[in-house]
């Protein structure tokens, strides 16, 4: 960012020679807090409130001239920035040289417009604002691009991710791994009769209870539909069987009511798969084997595929 886009084009330029009275009653009149002293428009001195002080100061030990000119007070040789310069270089110029009223001037050494230290402060406290917004909304954007935001679990493609990574762990430490695809039962004969928004809470509902159940260890993602993908790291084929079970019994507890299955409540089947070195596509063609066989065996089951 440049002193242009910051600087105020609004500024009080007054010759050297004018009487002081004046030029206060001028600064006065348009709430302007310096005066640019100037010859031929070419910035030569600076008249701030802290002058205005200091001389309001003298008034009180001695008399003053009511005829004083704007040089006999005026700060010659004024900090003058370019309308170029970056607006950091122009803060960091004020700071060091202690002042806090900068005349820019052009190519031609023409006053142009005058920029302040609260000018250039403000605006980089709002830069910073926006930067910090921007930050939190890139952090949700983030966010929101890796989990499903109906069933509020990891979506596709965080679930790819964490899977590729898993598997290559897998390898490394030469230990098991293990993947589960879980599907609820009849779930569009539940839509059809509960309506599509009741069919919505349940996904969030069984997402939750899934969540709720599986191991800290374990990852959670939409695979698609009503169909849940369950990651567990370090984990035989054995103890992911125990771990789906245990999400199947959580679901018959929870006894969320389904008229149009045959249990009477909501349930799950699902399929498990588990491996050193194998791929995750494959694993999780055969957890998929598993769930197939599991709806084809009644439903409300966990298999695992020959």
């Amino acid at each position: 960012m440049l002193v242009k886009d910051v600087m105020s084009q609004s500024v009080t330029g007054v010759d050297a020679d004018e009487r002081l009275a004046d030029a206060v009653a001028l600064m006065t009149q348009q709430r302007h807090s310096c005066l640019v002293v100037v010859e031929a428009n070419k910035p030569v001195g600076i008249v701030t409130e802290r002058d205005l002080a200091h001389l309001l100061s003298q008034a009180f030990s001695q008399s003053l001239d009511k005829d004083m000119v704007v040089a006999g007070i005026m700060t010659p040789r004024p900090i003058c920035v370019s309308e170029s310069m970056t607006l950091a270089d122009a803060l960091a110029l004020s700071r060091t040289r202690r002042v806090r009223h900068l005349p820019v001037v052009d190519d031609d050494n023409q006053l142009i417009g005058l920029v302040t230290q609260t000018n250039m402060v403000n605006t980089y406290a709002d830069i910073l604002a926006e930067q910090a917004r921007l930050e939190t909304n890139l952090e949700e954007l983030k966010h929101l691009s890796l989990e499903d935001p109906l069933m509020g679990v990891g979506n596709r493609r965080a679930m790819e991710v964490d899977l590729a990574f898993t598997e290559a762990d897998a390898k490394r430490h030469k230990k098991s791994y293990a993947v589960s695809l879980v599907d609820i039962d009849y779930f569009k004969k539940y839509n059809d009769h509960y309506g599509h928004q009741s069919g919505d809470e349940v996904l969030r509902q069984v997402a939750d209870i899934v969540k709720a159940t599986v191991r800290d260890s374990d990852r959670v993602f939409r695979y698609g539909g009503e169909e849940i993908l369950i990651v567990m790291p370090e984990t035989d084929l054995s103890a992911a069987q125990l771990c789906i079970e245990r999400v199947r019994q959580s679901l018959e507890k929870a006894a969320i009511p389904h008229e149009r299955s045959p249990f009477g409540f909501l349930t799950v089947s699902g399929g498990v798969a588990a491996g050193v070195a194998s791929p995750w596509a494959a694993l999780v063609a055969d957890a998929d084997k598993g769930l197939y066989e599991a709806k084809g065996a009644g439903r409300n089951r966990i298999s695992v595929s020959d």
